[in-house]
């Protein structure tokens, strides 16, 4: 498919086309010359412009609030989600052994993916053309948020929960898997099991578990 394609997918066009390029290289396909650093910088303005977007929205909100609100705008599944729908792993170069991963495997290219794009963008352009980009490109989140919403993911429940109890923190045992992620904690002495396409995911899915089974013993 031809990089044209993609920028119509985006909805945007690129002054200098060898940004969108770069964005598109990944690691595994150069070391040296890869997106990387427009990672870091999409990264970065994304976050921001999301702030900036909440911080006017919710005048009246305080920080914390906020801060989940973000969190959940811009956590990895939703940047994974935003890329296959552009369908940006036709464009991404990687490596041969790269390329044949699983699609869950890719999860985290992907997610990097919308990163990179988003730094891209800003470097071509200016910020308001950057969180016109970003503000389209999240339109839908963006329109369905509200105060009223639970905004805390499952780790930072159990956490939370056990504090309240005064029980020791669990530790997360993480390993790889040909699936992506397998991890486990004990709690009141069981053991709990759970699998993600990333550290962060396979945690939060055995912090679920371990929330089921003391909301279930409390009940």
């Amino acid at each position: 498919m031809h990089i044209k394609e993609l920028e119509e997918k985006l909805g945007y066009d690129f002054e200098n086309l060898d940004l969108l390029e770069l964005a598109l290289i990944h690691k595994s396909s150069n070391n040296t010359l890869n997106n990387e650093r427009l990672e870091f910088l999409g990264d970065a303005v994304l976050n921001s412009i999301i702030s900036q977007y909440l911080f006017l929205k919710f005048p009246n909100e305080k920080e914390g609030l906020l801060t989940r609100m973000r969190s959940h705008l811009v956590k990895g599944e939703t940047l994974t989600k935003k890329a296959i729908e552009i369908g940006i792993i036709e464009f991404i170069k990687l490596s041969k052994g790269t390329a044949k991963l699983s699609e869950n495997r890719k999860h985290s290219i992907l997610e990097g993916s919308i990163e990179s794009i988003i730094g891209a963008v800003f470097l071509d352009s200016n910020w308001k053309r950057a969180e016109a980009f970003i503000l389209n490109l999240f339109k839908q989140e963006l329109s369905s948020i509200g105060i009223d919403q639970e905004f805390r993911d499952a780790k930072t429940e159990l956490q939370e929960l056990l504090q309240s109890k005064k029980l020791e923190l669990p530790k997360y045992d993480t390993s790889e898997s040909k699936a992506g992620f397998d991890c486990e904690i004990f709690i009141d002495g069981k053991r709990f099991i759970g699998s993600g396409n990333s550290k962060r995911y396979s945690e939060i899915a055995v912090a679920q578990e371990a929330l089921n089974y003391l909301k279930d013993k409390n009940a």
